[in-house]
């Protein structure tokens, strides 16, 4: 697989890195740049748009959404088994007695079942959907921070989850994202998600990211960090070469986990 291949489509992958470098195109553009019919980038743009990889624009395209992240339930059902592959190559990963942190989000309910057949594991999260996954196992000790509860994903926020996350150095944290820009830039939707993510980030040993190739071609509004302050990047497709490059240059970990992994 090249380094630039995201859907299996060579025109899709180009339009969408041409969307990724340039935040916006014109339909006439995209075009005569990709030497196509103004109607057949009409049904790519409308094809990559219903699979959330861009979003549609009158007379063009732009990145996907920055400000108003995927309905919860619809991730909850997107790219499972994408998600299920990451979640089994990161708890290949982790080690019997560690300490965790664990963010919000679809992909790491998925890793916290994936989770469940260690032993010893001291978890933090703010996800009370990660901690109700966790908490039964009776080899684990499960903590979750006081602060305001977010109807839409069962997370925790504010400054006492800040200040709770503070008090610990996990060996690991576990987090999903809402972007990945090709500079590395970790970006998330929630400027409150965000702080206690960062604060995760600063009080873990090591950082293990989580994303499936969709997160490539997204747009978020807030900044969290870089990759390069990972140990590694858990992935189902290589990612964009201008970011493939840079992990490689940084000496991060990039660990590919497909469904076909699974077979």
């Amino acid at each position: 697989m090249s380094a630039t291949e995201l859907t299996g489509n060579p025109r899709h992958d180009q339009l969408l890195a041409l969307i990724a470098e340039r935040g916006y195109m014109n339909i006439d553009e995209l075009a005569q740049l990709l030497d196509v019919s103004t109607q057949t980038v009409r049904r790519d743009i409308r094809k990559l748009s219903e699979q959330g990889l861009i979003t549609r624009h009158h007379g063009g395209a732009g990145r996907a959404s920055s400000v108003v992240n995927t309905a919860f339930e619809e991730r909850e059902i997107s790219l499972t088994a994408e998600k299920k592959a990451i979640a089994e190559a990161i708890a290949d990963y982790i080690p019997d007695g560690s300490t965790i942190f664990i963010t919000i989000g679809t992909t790491v309910e998925h890793i916290a079942r994936a989770l469940l057949n260690h032993n010893h594991l001291r978890i933090i999260t703010n996800s009370l959907r990660v901690a109700h996954i966790l908490y039964k196992n009776t080899r684990f000790e499960v903590m979750v921070p006081g602060g305001t509860l977010r109807p839409h994903n069962s997370g925790i926020i504010g400054p006492h989850a800040v200040s709770f996350v503070e008090g610990f150095r996990a060996d690991y944290l576990i987090t999903s994202l809402g972007a990945i820009e090709n500079d590395g830039t970790l970006l998330e939707f929630d400027v409150n998600e965000a702080s206690v993510a960062r604060a995760m980030m600063t009080h873990a040993r090591q950082i293990l990211v989580a994303v499936d190739h969709t997160k490539f071609t997204a747009s978020a509004a807030v900044e969290i960090g870089n990759v390069t302050q990972a140990t590694a990047l858990f992935t189902d497709k290589t990612p964009p070469q201008a970011l493939h490059s840079l992990l490689k240059n940084k000496q991060i970990e990039l660990i590919l986990a497909s469904p076909d992994d699974e077979m």
